[in-house]
């Protein structure tokens, strides 16, 4: 036979696990991963989450990785030309027979744009309050390309460069590895 505080201790503990499984999943284990609109939803009403407060500490990480080609030295490569000449002679008593030459002509040089392929890699982190995400109407895609392109625009330092290892040369089209 179950005592008074065998059944008050099961009752509170029945009490606390349908409270903890009517939150939303994320609130149930504080720390846990949520969709970006719950998290505006948490800032808005932290109670529905489990929480006394707003969301604080917030950190935005943005990282950027980019493929671009950029230009190395440029090569260069001959073009070959060619001249044909013909004649055919005329006479009133003789005809001789049209016949072609071929003159030699110097190769024509030019200049081959030459390019190779780097991957550009940043990283910022923002700093924000749940007033300012609350305010902004873009979303997080937006919000890290605009601090991002700010942040690379007035310190290039930001950005790590290294090369693929692929070429690219105007003269042949070809991608080369």
């Amino acid at each position: 036979m179950k005592t008074f505080k065998d059944l008050c201790s099961t009752t509170i503990f029945t009490a606390v696990l349908a409270a903890t499984l009517s939150l939303p999943m994320a609130s149930a284990n504080m720390g846990g991963d949520m969709t970006y609109e719950s998290f505006l939803e948490s800032c808005k009403n932290p109670a529905a989450y489990g929480a006394q407060r707003p969301p604080q500490n917030i950190r935005l990480s943005c990282k950027n990785v980019q493929s671009t080609w950029t230009p190395i030295e440029a090569g260069e490569t001959a073009l070959g030309e060619t001249r044909n000449l013909s004649t055919e002679l005329f006479s009133d008593k003789y005809h001789v027979v049209l016949q072609s030459f071929d003159v030699a002509t110097p190769e024509f040089n030019i200049a081959c744009p030459r390019y190779r392929e780097v991957i550009e890699t940043s990283q910022i982190d923002k700093s924000l309050t749940c007033e300012q995400v609350l305010a902004e109407t873009r979303g997080l895609k937006e919000i890290c390309l605009d601090a991002i392109n700010e942040a690379i625009s007035t310190n290039r330092d930001l950005v790590d460069v290294v090369a693929t290892g692929r070429t690219f040369s105007g003269c042949s089209g070809i991608i080369q590895n």
